[in-house]
């Protein structure tokens, strides 16, 4: 069976399958996330609170290694928890995920202002991205998408479906919270807006924000991108599953002209 990470005791062991889309031998950014969403979401699950906001720093490039990941409670409050999940390189901090837990209560009030929803066309009513977009990384070929508007190879706003058909970790089913961070790794890939010819984009942090837990392992995101001064801009998304929304994804972008980065290398 096809897997991202490989468990080995208390360690996983990145496959090719986790190989990203500036070098197959780097992990791709959404298997750094979810791997650490994997110890976070058990984390919640045994305390009986809600995963409200999950910020990731990713701090270095992570080549296909073992890894293991360490927990710290920053905050153990009845309200709010607060727990920081680092992934480790041997002794190397490859990036670190700030999870804010809250105690889930009886009931919502209503909103009296909310507009009627617009549903979204299904996975079903989607179509594939060009065979071309799809080889965008190893990982990225084990990821099902279904465009919805927009189109991947094509800067410009869209909407995407997203399931990663691939085990995670192998042995273990996906969840529709791992799916969730999974895909909202590829927001500013969805809405790039440049021609990645002549310039690079990356995102060194990504924040959600879950307003109800995901329920379903088809995510559909909807996301813009907007350029700031200096080579600076913010990726936002919205997170869907079949029922509506249930998250918001911020990104901090940075923006670098390739003849910038080969001149830097040389």
């Amino acid at each position: 069976m096809t897997a991202i990470f490989k468990p080995e005791g208390h360690h996983f062991r990145a496959t090719e399958h986790a190989g990203g889309p500036w070098s197959p031998d780097m992990l791709q950014g959404s298997a750094t996330t979810a791997l650490m969403a994997r110890e976070v979401e058990r984390l919640a699950t045994e305390s009986g609170f809600a995963v409200r906001r999950l910020t990731f720093d990713l701090w270095r490039p992570a080549g296909l290694r073992t890894f293991r990941t360490a927990t710290e409670w920053l905050r153990d409050g009845r309200k709010a928890k607060t727990v920081q999940v680092r992934l480790m390189d041997g002794e190397t901090e490859i990036g670190r995920c700030t999870a804010l837990l809250t105690a889930q209560g009886g009931e919502s009030p209503a909103d009296p202002f909310a507009k009627p929803a617009t549903p979204d066309k299904t996975p079903e009513a989607g179509s594939p991205p060009p065979a071309f977009a799809q080889k965008w990384s190893r990982y990225f070929q084990n990821v099902s998408v279904r465009l919805i508007e927009g189109a991947l190879e094509k800067p410009g706003p869209a909407a995407a479906w997203m399931r990663l058909d691939a085990a995670l970790v192998d042995g273990e089913p996906n969840t529709p919270m791992l799916q969730a961070v999974q895909a909202a790794d590829f927001s500013s890939g969805v809405a790039q807006i440049v021609d990645m010819r002549s310039w690079t984009f990356i995102n060194p942090e990504i924040s959600l924000y879950f307003f109800r837990p995901p329920e379903d392992d088809w995510i559909l995101i909807r996301a813009a991108t907007r350029v700031g001064a200096k080579g600076a801009g913010l990726t936002t998304a919205t997170l869907s599953d079949r029922k509506g929304p249930f998250a918001e994804v911020m990104q901090a972008m940075t923006f670098e002209r390739r003849e910038a980065v080969q001149a830097q290398a040389s």
